[in-house]
């Protein structure tokens, strides 16, 4: 058996001993790609949901799915894994509940969706995928060199006179063109950067001023980034700000470290928008959190439950108004480590008590 399947099929064997359950149905994408190893069952970009489902019992492992979509699953999603087929018909919902059935007691059956009147516990599944195999880091480090290099071609190649719908396409175009799906794709230009923190893009066209957001999805993991562009120098204010908001980042970023509580994490953050004179700027947006399978596992707030563990993915995202810094982390034992590394980039440099870090400036062209 593929020594990483086996790794996480004892994962959701542990859960059902712990809660007494027979069985697991599996049905979001983000568990379904966990314990497929890698592979994505999206049909939809705007859906959660797999087109199939894995029923884990205490000896049998089962890939539940219609006609339609059986064949594309078994070929290309979880060829080798070994799951059995449970196939049901799309237009018969009795044959459905009789294949579950036939291996797994609903009543008795957790799982992250509620189908089939299974018991809906999407909490318990979620942190089986919070820290990352070797194998999945492999992945991931793939992910975010991909997703930077179509977030950076498209950066250097903006002109003003494109609308943020255009920019949008450009970067969605080299997203795809990498093998990656691009799940959030943001764009704002000029007065929309202060106004807007999660800006759709729009007709608007660019005179001078860009930001540029990817959460890029490839084997179901996610990483996401932001950069910013400007046509000619910059003013002053806009250097002070810039400058502030890598240096929260950088406060993110180095607290991110194995066994820290997350509310730790949040709590030196806003001590550190205070530390740079802008105390109030963290509660007009959210500061991110750890990620993976999910563009945001959970926000960091001063309440958060979450204590980082090793090779734990994180998004931190701090603004102040008219820039951001985002970058996609690993949290290890030997430190951070970035994921999605700006590459033939301009960088600001931050001294931290903790040495020395580079957070990416706006490039100027």
């Amino acid at each position: 058996m593929n020594p990483e399947l086996k790794l996480k099929l004892a994962q959701v064997r542990a859960l059902l001993r712990e809660h007494k359950a027979d069985a697991a149905l599996l049905g979001l994408q983000p568990n379904f790609s966990w314990l497929a190893c890698g592979g994505e069952a999206h049909i939809p970009l705007n859906s959660n949901l797999s087109f199939g489902q894995f029923i884990v019992t205490a000896k049998g492992f089962y890939l539940f799915a219609n006609r339609i979509e059986m064949r594309c699953l078994q070929d290309e999603v979880v060829k080798g894994l070994g799951a059995k087929p449970l196939l049901c018909e799309w237009h018969d919902t009795d044959s459905a509940l009789k294949a579950l059935k036939s291996v797994a007691d609903p009543k008795r059956t957790l799982s992250d969706c509620g189908d089939w009147a299974t018991t809906a516990r999407p909490d318990l599944f979620a942190p089986l995928h919070y820290s990352l195999s070797e194998t999945e880091v492999k992945r991931y480090r793939a992910l975010g060199k991909a997703a930077e290099a179509a977030m950076n071609e498209t950066c250097q190649s903006l002109q003003p006179g494109q609308t943020e719908f255009q920019i949008a396409g450009l970067l969605s175009e080299r997203a795809w063109a990498r093998n990656l799906t691009p799940v959030v794709v943001l764009v704002a230009t000029d007065d929309r950067i202060k106004n807007y923190r999660h800006p759709r893009p729009t007709t608007k066209k660019l005179r001078k001023f860009a930001e540029v957001i990817l959460c890029a999805r490839q084997h179901g993991l996610i990483v996401a980034l932001t950069r910013m562009v400007h046509f000619g120098p910059i003013s002053k204010e806009l250097r002070r700000r810039h400058d502030a908001v890598c240096a929260v980042d950088t406060e993110l970023h180095l607290a991110s470290q194995v066994g820290t509580p997350v509310k730790d994490i949040f709590r030196q953050a806003v001590a550190a928008y205070d530390a740079v004179g802008f105390a109030d700027e963290w509660q007009l947006h959210h500061q991110g959190g750890p990620c993976g399978y999910q563009g945001r596992d959970y926000l960091g707030t001063p309440t958060a439950d979450g204590v980082v563990l090793e090779n734990q993915p994180f998004a931190w995202n701090p603004s102040i108004t008219g820039t951001k810094s985002e970058d996609t982390i690993l949290a290890t034992h030997q430190g951070t480590q970035v994921i999605t590394p700006a590459t033939n980039w301009p960088m600001v440099r931050v001294e931290d008590e903790d040495g020395l870090w580079l957070r990416p400036d706006i490039l100027v062209r």
